[in-house]
């Protein structure tokens, strides 16, 4: 895998996304120019299925799969290459919703199948990765976090990218005698105003809407810039 300018997607909840998000993140491969793509997971949202209260006024999960299915193949029509994804919380809401009724994995379809996601396209589906960039340090990558990312890198001792957070976009560093690394919050792709994340609407902190990337070993966080109607503003 060439890692040397990897865009780390995140948290784009299809079919919930930030309505620009389409055009912005073709913006951003134009200026990245990435040489490996890498989904940090909630891929998909599967709201209706969700085991915590959701709202009347989306779709049921029938519908929902639809309407997620056509933002992936706008997705691959993106970004046409291999691509790794991480399961996040959201992904994995079939497989739970089936645990809790006794139902086996055998007896489920394959998510890629259910997402209509060709084999060919070798989008494989992943707990945790490790990746070696060009510099020959390694990066630990998972959805999911402790309390601190910090922490975890601390504990894993390598740099760690994670997602999940959606009002957090951040990028800490530590160091050893030995090594300078990293911990990387990605943020997230989601459109605050859908009915999807009205559970929020009172909360203090608000969603980020960004991006990841180590471009030549170094991480970056590329933030959406809005407007004060929350709409992006056209630029990088």
């Amino acid at each position: 895998m060439n890692t040397k300018r990897l865009l780390i997607l995140s948290d784009q909840h299809f079919p919930y996304q930030h309505p620009n998000y389409f055009e912005w993140i073709k913006k951003l491969k134009d200026h990245i120019s990435p040489t490996m793509i890498l989904a940090s997971g909630d891929l998909v949202d599967f709201h209706a299925i969700s085991q915590h209260l959701h709202s009347t006024e989306l779709p049921n999960i029938k519908f929902e799969i639809k309407d997620a299915i056509k933002c992936i193949k706008k997705l691959r029509k993106i970004f046409p290459t291999p691509m790794p994804i991480l399961w996040g919380n959201h992904d994995i809401r079939i497989q739970r919703l089936a645990e809790k009724s006794f139902i086996p994995n055998s007896f489920l379809k394959d998510i890629n199948e259910i997402l209509e996601i060709d084999k060919k396209w070798k989008w494989t589906w992943h707990n945790k990765l490790i990746l070696q960039l060009p510099n020959k340090t390694k990066v630990f990558f998972t959805h999911h976090f402790k309390s601190s990312v910090l922490s975890s890198s601390k504990e894993l001792g390598m740099s760690y990218v994670c997602s999940h957070q959606h009002t957090k976009a951040s990028i800490e560093y530590w160091s050893s005698p030995t090594s300078l690394n990293f911990a990387m919050i990605v943020g997230s792709s989601i459109n605050p105003k859908s009915e999807a994340f009205k559970y929020g609407k009172n909360f203090i902190k608000r969603p980020i809407i960004s991006v990841g990337a180590i471009i030549n070993n170094q991480p970056v966080i590329y933030a959406m810039p809005l407007n004060d109607r929350g709409e992006w503003t056209g630029t990088i």
